[in-house]
């Protein structure tokens, strides 16, 4: 697939088979996350989880339906998430530490679509996490990292047709 295909037909997926993504398939979606651009080239800020424990994702999962009133699935029964995890230089993550977790978490989407697995991006629910140390420390994330956002990621009945993108799809000026 090229760089455009990819670019056209990647999409967040909600349904999976269970399967999780082979070992070369998961080297290659981590070189994606290892080649995104980083803010200031702060690399040894940012880290990844590669959480496949049930436990984990189920008490993800938990937390969301306790705060949401109700059973609620924000992972979609993905066999694998991804946490990106910052440290912060502040007392709280600051815009380009989200950007820069929101790159790695793209490339790893893109890498995902062209190998033919699913994947969608997570924020709401590990921020709801963050609130949970039981949880947190499941995650046994390095000393003064926060997760900040991830990615499911699995094999899917889903395909992946190049979509028809509506010119000026986002509002867009042209300044001469």
């Amino acid at each position: 697939m090229n760089m455009f295909d990819v670019l056209y037909s990647r999409k967040s997926v909600r349904s999976y088979t269970g399967r999780v993504p082979s070992e070369e398939q998961l080297k290659e979606i981590l070189k994606a996350a290892w080649a995104a651009p980083v803010a200031r080239a702060r690399y040894a800020d940012m880290h990844l989880t590669v959480i496949k424990d049930q436990r984990i994702l189920s008490a993800v999962e938990e937390n969301m339906g306790r705060i949401a009133g109700k059973e609620v699935h924000p992972l979609y029964g993905a066999p694998l998430l991804i946490l990106v995890s910052v440290k912060p230089k502040q007392k709280e993550i600051v815009n380009n530490e989200y950007s820069s977790a929101a790159m790695i978490v793209h490339n790893m989407a893109l890498a995902a679509t062209a190998l033919g697995l699913g994947s969608c991006d997570i924020w709401g629910c590990l921020q709801a996490a963050n609130e949970r140390t039981d949880i947190v420390e499941m995650y046994k994330l390095p000393e003064g990292f926060v997760a900040c956002c991830g990615i499911v990621i699995g094999e899917t009945q889903e395909s992946f047709p190049l979509r028809d993108i509506p010119q000026e799809k986002i509002s867009t000026d042209f300044i001469d």
